[in-house]
């Protein structure tokens, strides 16, 4: 398809029936240690380094100082991805979040001015302790994503959840999954003896992906799957 974004993440993508839509928005939702960070920021170190596509990493629960530190797996480069301005971070603390909420335009004109085609957000939780009732949040969720669509970059948006027995949808902190494009989901589940990490595409409006959870690692390279 010719709007399609692949992660070049190779499992992944077959997964997703191809890739994401360009321009679409996704949550990314995950239980602690299920490397949900980790495949975001590969997400956007592919993008630049297989596909010519600059990304921007909005930060804020951790820093780029911490990202540069723990995920620079072998071959990805990342300072050398941020010389050239093919991949960039931007570090929001959480005491700061009100004000990305409030400086769409700030972001926008940095998307702009850089050519950024591919975004993620790391995480949502710090926006929604912004607002102080679910039907607040709701509203202003629903006005981050209008504004984020505007942007027209494909999108990655991190948010926790935990993870359900049988077959029952994973449960998520603030219901995001319902107002973006797609729902990509990761656990770190303990089967067989031993945790094992997997991932679960539930939702990707307009695509034919794959209906079932696909087990993958992370090694020296970053994540790693066979579908």
């Amino acid at each position: 398809m010719e709007d399609t974004v692949k992660t070049g993440i190779s499992g992944l993508d077959k997964l997703l029936g191809g890739g994401l839509n360009k321009g679409s928005i996704s949550t990314l939702s995950g239980t602690t240690g299920s490397g949900r960070s980790t495949l975001a920021l590969q997400f956007l170190v592919n993008g630049a380094k297989m596909y010519n596509e600059p990304g921007l990493y909005v930060v804020i629960e951790e820093t780029r100082d911490s990202m540069l530190k723990h995920m620079n797996y072998r071959g990805w480069d990342l300072e050398g991805l941020e010389s050239t301005k093919q991949l960039t971070f931007l570090d929001y603390p959480a005491y700061e979040v009100d004000q990305f909420m409030s400086q769409n335009s700030a972001i926008g004109e940095l998307i702009d001015t850089m050519g950024i085609e591919r975004l993620v957000i790391d995480s949502i939780m710090p926006v929604a302790l912004l607002f102080a009732t679910a039907d607040q949040r709701k509203k202003g969720f629903l006005e981050f994503v209008h504004n984020i669509r505007k942007w027209k970059t494909t999108t990655l948006i991190v948010t926790e959840a935990h993870s359900q027995e049988g077959t029952k949808l994973p449960q998520t902190a603030y219901g995001l999954e319902s107002l973006t494009d797609g729902w990509v989901h990761m656990d770190y589940s303990y089967l067989k003896g031993k945790r094992q990490r997997g991932v679960e595409v539930l939702k990707m409006k307009g695509r034919r992906h794959l209906m079932k959870r696909v087990p993958f690692d992370i090694g020296e390279k970053g994540i790693e799957m066979k579908v």
